[in-house]
């Protein structure tokens, strides 16, 4: 692999996403094609991870690409305490069990939010699974819980 054309692809990919909200591989393999770019989703996938792109949603609860250090669109806030940032983002509340804790999010959201969690490799979180409207976060036997929510707050709180 030619790595200037790596490097001219993924400041493509930069410059695309700095410009406009992407919703979808797909979208954005059209839009690099358009710049000359030929690469399948495979390859975009791991310029993703190389460059830590994440899926984050703005708004209105869509699920858009983001480059990191990005801040996310800022909303009004109404809730106050511990769980009114997750709220405007997806997170409606987490309860600790053990090494584990559920955290509950609108219906159809826990796909993408237990990717966020994932992709960020948060200190303390072994993995999660996603249901339609709960992400089982399971811990590190000695994770710090009170870490765990600061990085959640730092992720999903804009």
């Amino acid at each position: 692999m030619d790595k200037r054309r790596k490097q001219q692809r993924q400041e493509a990919i930069t410059r695309i996403l700095g410009s406009i909200s992407v919703y979808s591989q797909e979208e954005l393999l059209l839009r690099l094609a358009e710049e000359g770019f030929e690469l399948t989703q495979a390859t975009l996938s791991r310029d993703f991870r190389e460059m830590k792109i994440a899926k984050t949603p703005d708004n209105a609860g869509n699920y858009y690409y983001r480059l990191p250090g990005i801040e996310l669109p800022q909303t009004k806030k109404g809730k106050q305490g511990i769980m009114a940032p997750f709220s405007r983002h997806g997170l409606l509340s987490i309860d600790f069990s053990g090494q584990m804790a559920v955290i509950r999010v609108p219906a159809g959201y826990a796909k993408g939010i237990a990717n966020d969690i994932d992709t960020n490799s948060i200190n303390g979180v072994m993995g999660t699974l996603a249901g339609h409207d709960t992400v089982l976060m399971i811990l590190y036997e000695h994770a710090d819980k009170t870490d765990i929510l600061q990085a959640l707050k730092l992720l999903f709180d804009s």
